[in-house]
């Protein structure tokens, strides 16, 4: 088991091969990779994984920036609205 200092999440990308080799040992990481790839290799401790390594192709890692906006109340209320347009239209077309 790992300390909470020694947890990390690696990437290493190819260029050549156009693939990421991912290791990690912090267990939210190594189960969001699972939903993807399985791993290539695991470090078990008392039958437990504490650590893997995956291997993702090019295509199966992007980057996005987190949204930092604020939105004022009634920029919040105009989206509702539209939302709830929406939603009442696509019903109404369900039961047709």
């Amino acid at each position: 088991m790992y300390s909470n200092e020694e947890k990390e999440t690696t990437a290493v990308f190819d260029y050549v091969s156009n693939s990421w080799e991912v290791y990690s040992c912090v267990s939210r990481h190594m189960s969001k990779l699972r939903k993807i790839v399985a791993p290539h290799w695991e470090e078990t401790t008392d039958g437990k994984v504490t650590a893997a390594k995956f291997r993702l192709s090019g295509k199966q890692v992007s980057f996005v920036m987190g949204r930092t906006s604020t939105l004022t109340e009634e920029q919040r209320e105009a989206i509702s609205s539209r939302m709830k347009d929406l939603h009442q239209k696509r019903n109404q077309e369900v039961t047709k």
